[in-house]
């Protein structure tokens, strides 16, 4: 009877342990994934304190918020110390945001550290001086150009040169227009208008022998153009005159009041050409063809009556009445 029992009270235990195995098996696993959970939790969301500056400016330019971008970098430089690469980092933002002048300053920085950085810098450059180029900008084309040429003088972006040249022009700044039209005509020779530009560039700056030399391949490419160059071709004959004879080429200054007189441009200039001409012929010995010319000088006055038809009408008459004595006329 008692081993009845004994055996009647083991069995209860293990059925009492078979019904309480499942849950507490359960429990355990729940324990153990709460316990797995935890890290992961961790992990999944970004340590503030553990990101540096440079990797959001990395993630914000990457996905082309440039303002961001720049944000991020300045505060690298201002509090991580990233060195060289920050600079160039900030640099590269300044440039995808057009603003040359900060770029230019950055990779001044770098490319005092190591002159490498010089290529970044005119890749960078040249490339934001072709989209403000394909924008219309040109102001941004010529800053990003002129920046570019600070680290690498003698730089030549070919299809920028004719561009540049007519914003320079634009702009008034002849002298760093002309190098580029230059440039521009190598490869468009046969193009007047740019050889016309290419001439009056030459001209404001004051070399008339180069204008001279392209107005005349300009009249021959498009003489049906022949009045747009009239004026520019008389004034340019008349300054070279003046300067081949102060050198003492009087036949060669002789051809160049020539042409003005030939031309009759431009007009303000007709009367003093007529005398400049008197002047060498008298030289010369020519005083018939002299007091032609001075004589001329009236006619050619605007007024009839200025200080220079005066100063013709006094050589007329010492030609006329001159002994002969002291002067070959």
């Amino acid at each position: 009877m008692r081993n009845r029992q004994v055996y009647a009270e083991q069995r209860r235990k293990r059925q009492s342990g078979e019904r309480a195995g499942p849950s507490g098996h359960r429990e355990l696993r729940v324990v153990l994934f709460l316990a797995l959970l935890l890290p992961l939790a961790g992990a999944c969301g970004t340590d503030p304190a553990g990101e540096t500056a440079r990797i959001r400016g990395d993630r914000a330019f990457a996905r082309g918020d440039y303002d961001e971008a720049l944000a991020e970098y300045r505060l690298s430089l201002l509090r991580e110390d990233p060195g060289t690469a920050g600079a160039v980092r900030a640099a590269h933002a300044y440039v995808a945001l057009g603003r040359v002048d900060e770029a230019r300053a950055l990779y001044d920085e770098a490319v005092a550290q190591d002159s490498v950085h010089a290529d970044q810098a005119v890749s960078d450059l040249v490339a934001l001086a072709r989209r403000a180029h394909q924008s219309r900008d040109n102001y941004g084309m010529a800053s990003a150009m002129e920046a570019a040429l600070h680290f690498r003088p003698g730089l030549a972006v070919e299809e920028l040169a004719l561009p540049m040249a007519r914003h320079y022009s634009n702009s008034g700044e002849y002298g760093r227009a002309r190098p580029l039209y230059l440039r521009a005509l190598g490869e468009n020779r046969a193009d007047p208008d740019i050889i016309l530009e290419t001439a009056l560039a030459h001209e404001e700056i004051g070399d008339c022998e180069s204008a001279l030399i392209f107005l005349e391949e300009f009249r021959e490419l498009a003489p049906r153009r022949e009045d747009e160059v009239r004026w520019h071709v008389g004034s340019c004959s008349f300054q070279m005159a003046l300067e081949v004879a102060e050198e003492g080429s009087v036949d060669e200054a002789l051809q160049h009041l020539d042409a003005v007189l030939e031309l009759q441009e431009p007009r303000t200039l007709l009367a003093q050409a007529y005398f400049e001409k008197g002047e060498i012929l008298v030289k010369l010995g020519d005083c018939a063809a002299a007091l032609n010319a001075y004589r001329a000088v009236t006619d050619a006055d605007a007024s009839g009556s200025g200080s220079l038809v005066r100063r013709a009408l006094d050589r007329v008459d010492e030609i006329r009445f001159s002994d002969g004595e002291g002067t070959p006329c």
